[in-house]
């Protein structure tokens, strides 16, 4: 859906080479999620559980005034 619009990037805590690109975006849990722009600035933040039509929902948003 998302395919040729989006990076999904896969960030592991628990590897000590994250540590600048979780500093740099608040990363502090395992369950939490960050949308950035092409220019690395945050946009919006999840924690827990995602749930599927809200992500959707900020994608399509962030896509179309982007």
């Amino acid at each position: 859906m998302f395919k040729d619009r989006v990076d999904f990037v896969y960030l592991n805590i628990d590897i000590p080479e994250t540590l600048g690109a979780r500093q740099r975006f608040d990363i502090v849990a395992r369950t939490q999620y960050v949308l950035i722009d092409a220019q690395g600035n945050p946009i919006q933040k999840w924690f827990g559980p995602l749930d599927e039509d809200d992500v959707k929902a900020a994608l399509d948003e962030f896509l179309a005034s982007s």
